[in-house]
């Protein structure tokens, strides 16, 4: 068959094989970074891992050797590309890398990325020593890529400019001057602000403020009460061991109080019931729900309380019950000339405008307002005092751009949309910044920040956000070239045929990304519009030419917002390819929700609507591969659908004149799929991701036709493709079944059914009919239980025998093992784990394949999926981990127990058994 591309280049690495389990970790250890990441300059909204698009770009460029020891040592080095810890590689990794890059490449292409998002493409890129530009549309975006790619290179290993104390400096690292100067001039921001407005902020003795914690009020549904209602979720201030403090809302007449009580054992009850918005008055207990809640919101009637204050003493962290003083005597000024944005209309997202909230400045206090503005208009200030300095043009802008996104981040931090979270691990407290998921919530009670101190939403604490980003930098490097501009113009910004095009696009219609910017721009623009006057030339973010599927923008309708999506890619592509050298692979890196809410069928309206532009413009999938990204902090949880593996397409021109029939395609489906998802598996796809991952090896297959004809004649949509995909990797998971022993077989079949719980002999009966197996087998082998009489259950994680061994184990399974491993994996990690699996392959039989064993776990992560979420989750991490498990266990002795005999716990077996198994 003709694969669709019979032009002629060299192989690069890509093409062939990548470390995807090193790269995969990498990538998961620098999203679990607190500090010291790119990630860090600015919030931007489900960014593409650094590490991965490091050995993305390298992989692209670097000519395949063939298979022996060139080709080893490439893997080699793209392993040390990307350390385990996800930080940047050394020194020598990277000249080694350049090397090899200009040894493959005597001309070396422009790396270009259309979507910068939070510019890890262009910093990666000139990491590795390659000339690259970036666009975006989005002015936010295009800010953040700009600072990291243009205007901090052009000052690297510049001496500052102030005289500032060197204690603090960063060990004489290629931004230590540079650090100095954000200190300085981000310290006079700061006094010049505090000296304008610090008594909006009476402050008692004895502890540095950390917030002032409120409530929104909503009159009482009660026309005879006239009570003022708090809504607030918990009562909860601290559970901190030793240090647990309570809220009370006290009725005082038709007043209501809040007393902070110290303790345990202090009052604990919240006005908010049960569900969304559903609250009760504490004084006559009459409800208040949403739908009142939101006429009262729209009519302004929403007030705030302050429900306590909190700061840190010599002892820890205190709160205190609300006073006259504290409640804020003073009045604010606000300023008149903010400019006025709409909060986005998809209420979905935005929940605020449903409770009458709808510009963006609705969601600040008014002494956040004033505050936020004061430092926007001092830091506006700083590029002519940097001037008047003696420092340069490039110095000025780059450090009043750094301040500037500073008060951005700090807006983060000081709104309504900040949570008073308390830490799950040891119950201690502390504000949330907004945006934890891409939407904007409705919070009813919140945290307001002191923005003079050094904690969460000060201005000092973004400065040493900011600074610790600097480490993290390539140092030496071109300058990139950022413009703000649309995707499908692009191409334009280099000579045709002269790029590398790697770009992580926008997520069809899952992230709201301009509506979620304006959040960011109204401050980023008052504070910088004099420097950077190309991105802060209108109002708002611009949003009727963004790339994404948004129905409320196209009379809300989705199929007119999915065409647009697909027409616009269609152009991106095209215009792309203009700019590709012809020898290099075009690379997308892309992850979006599996199911298709408008039910029309088992794929996902994203990748249909990706993909079609994909092949619309030409261009053919003639690789894929999956990096996993899940951090330690995800779940697998009911009606969740968020991926934890971007899958990489890696496209090239299309020539395929071939053109097949459907039976032709479902024919090669069957040959090629089984293969390429057994490799998924050993490359450590979750389970969770095993449907998305396969994807690609059958677009491979569709895209490698000219058209594939359905029996009418009509050619195949991409969307009947990934059905037939789809349906065809679910009867190669599912048919694996036969494969397994017995026992196993028996276990799946009950476990759909039943679970972990018990269930009538009788039913079991069926079961064991069906797989050709005893019950006795099957309590013996450790895989059932029947007691009590007549029923049936299967040993849950919690009823194994902690020492169980597997070489002693002479009624082995597929399922006993997989079981087990699931147990040792989630209580003892990869090394205990790894000596079960020593175990298992020191046994003198080969009564059981590990591979089969794999293939169960894929098998009972889908069973479990939905419905036993807790069972869904230790099978993914388990799958996931796949690959390290069978590494190391390579290289550990396997563990050895005196197994107890079995004692006569299922001895009461009774006659009635007896006569079902004759």
């Amino acid at each position: 068959m003709n694969q669709g591309n019979s032009g002629e280049y060299r192989r690069k690495l890509i093409d062939v094989t990548l470390p995807l389990t090193q790269i995969s970790y990498a990538s998961i250890a620098y999203k679990e970074r607190k500090v010291g990441t790119i990630k860090n300059l600015h919030k931007w909204f489900a960014p593409m891992p650094t590490p991965a698009l490091r050995a993305l770009i390298f992989a692209s460029l670097v000519d395949d050797p063939g298979p022996g020891k060139e080709r080893d040592d490439l893997i080699e080095l793209v392993k040390e590309l990307v350390p385990f810890d996800g930080t940047a590689p050394s020194d020598d990794v990277l000249r080694k890398a350049r090397r090899l890059i200009a040894t493959s490449n005597p001309e070396l292409p422009t790396v270009i990325d259309p979507f910068a998002g939070g510019g890890s493409t262009i910093v990666e890129a000139l990491r590795l020593g390659l000339p690259a530009v970036s666009s975006d549309l989005n002015p936010v975006a295009a800010l953040v890529t700009r600072a990291l790619g243009e205007l901090l290179p052009s000052i690297a290993l510049t001496p500052a400019i102030s005289k500032s104390n060197d204690a603090a400096r960063m060990r004489d690292l290629p931004y230590d001057g540079f650090a100095d100067d954000l200190r300085h001039y981000g310290a006079l921001v700061h006094e010049r602000v505090k000296e304008k407005i610090r008594h909006y902020y009476p402050v008692p003795d004895g502890g540095a403020p950390v917030a002032w914690l409120w409530a929104r009020t909503a009159p009482c549904s009660n026309p005879m009460c006239a009570v003022q209602v708090p809504l607030f979720g918990s009562p909860w201030l601290s559970k901190q061991k030793g240090r647990e403090a309570t809220l009370e809302p006290v009725v005082n007449g038709d007043q209501i109080q809040f007393v902070v009580h110290q303790g345990k054992d202090g009052p604990a009850k919240a006005t908010k019931g049960s569900g969304r918005a559903q609250f009760a008055c504490p004084k006559c207990s009459s409800p208040l729900g949403e739908r009142e809640l939101r006429a009262l919101g729209q009519a302004g009637k929403l007030g705030l309380q302050l429900m306590a204050y909190c700061m840190d003493t010599k002892s820890g962290r205190t709160f205190i019950s609300p006073s006259a003083e504290l409640e804020q005597g003073v009045a604010v000024d606000v300023p008149d000339d903010l400019d006025e944005l709409e909060i986005g209309g998809n209420t979905k997202n935005f929940a605020p405008p449903l409770y009458g909230l709808s510009r963006q400045e609705d969601l600040y206090t008014p002494r956040q307002l004033a505050v936020l503005a004061a430092f926007a208009d001092e830091v506006a200030e700083i590029y002519d005092q940097v001037i008047e300095d003696g420092g340069s043009q490039e110095q000025a802008r780059a450090i009043t751009t750094l301040l500037g996104i500073c008060i951005s981040k700090m807006a983060q931090g000081c709104s309504s949309l900040v949570r008073w979270r308390l830490d799950s691990r040891n119950g201690a407290a502390k504000p949330e910044p907004g945006f934890g998921t891409q939407a904007m919530p409705m919070l009813w009670d919140f945290a307001e920040t002191y923005p003079f101190g050094g904690s969460v939403g000060s201005w000092s604490a973004q400065i040493t956000s900011v600074i610790g980003v600097l480490k993290s930098l390539p140092a030496g490097v071109e300058q990139g070239r950022v413009a703000q501009i649309d995707a499908r113009r692009a191409g334009d910004l280099v000579e045709p045929g002269t790029s590398l095009i790697v770009t992580d696009p926008p997520y069809f219609g899952q992230i709201n990304y301009a509506d979620l910017s304006d959040y960011f721009y109204l401050w980023l623009r008052r504070a910088l519009r004099g420097v950077h006057p190309d991105l802060f030339a209108t109002i708002a973010t611009p949003k009727t030419v963004e790339l994404v599927a948004n129905p409320a923008r196209h009379e809300g309708s989705k199929e007119k917002a999915q065409q647009y999506f697909i027409d616009g890619f269609t152009e991106v592509f095209t215009s792309l390819q203009k700019a590709s050298r012809p020898d290099l692979p075009i690379i997308v890196a892309y992850a979006a929700k599996q199911d298709d809410s408008a039910g029309k069928g088992a794929v996902s309206s994203a990748w249909v609507s990706l993909l079609q532009a994909v092949l619309a413009s030409g261009l053919g999938v003639v690789g894929t591969m999956p990096i996993d990204s899940t951090m330690s902090t995800r779940q697998v949880s009911q009606g969740a659908n968020a991926l934890a593996s971007y899958i990489i397409l890696i496209c090239r021109p299309r020539y395929a004149e071939e053109v097949a029939d459907k039976s032709t395609f479902l024919a090669q489906l069957q040959e090629e799929l089984p293969e390429a998802i057994e490799a998924l598996r050993k490359g450590g796809v979750s389970p969770l991701d095993m449907g998305q991952a396969a994807i690609g090896p059958g677009m491979r297959i569709f895209s490698g036709y000219k058209e594939v004809l359905q029996p009418d004649g009509k050619p195949m949509t991409v969307r009947e493709a990934l059905i037939e995909i789809d349906k065809a990797a679910t009867a190669i998971i599912d048919g694996e079944e036969a494969e397994f022993d017995a026992p196993t077989r028996f276990a799946l079949k009950w476990f759909r059914q039943f679970a972990f719980d018990r269930g009538a002999y009788g039913d079991a009966d069926v079961v064991l009919r069906q797989t050709g197996t005893a019950i006795r087998d099957l309590v013996e082998a450790g895989i059932v239980s029947n007691t009590p009489r007549s029923t049936v259950c299967l040993l849950d994680f919690d009823d194994l025998p902690a020492n169980y061994d597997p070489v002693k184990d002479d009624r082995i399974s597929h399922w006993e093992v997989a079981i087990h491993l699931a147990k040792r994996f989630n209580e003892q990690g990869i090394d205990g784990a790894a000596r079960l699996v020593a175990g298992i392959r020191s046994r003198a039989d080969a009564a059981i394949s590990l591979d089969r064993v794999n293939r169960l776990v894929h098998r009972l992560f889908k069973i479990s999926d939905r419905k036993y979420q807790k069972t869904a989750a230790m099978y993914n991490e388990l799958g996931t981990a796949w690959p390290d498990i069978m590494t190391a266990a390579q290289n550990v002795t396997p563990e050895r127990y005196v197994t107890p005999e079995i004692d006569n716990l299922f001895s009461s077996f009774e006659e009635e058994a007896d006569d079902n198994d004759e």
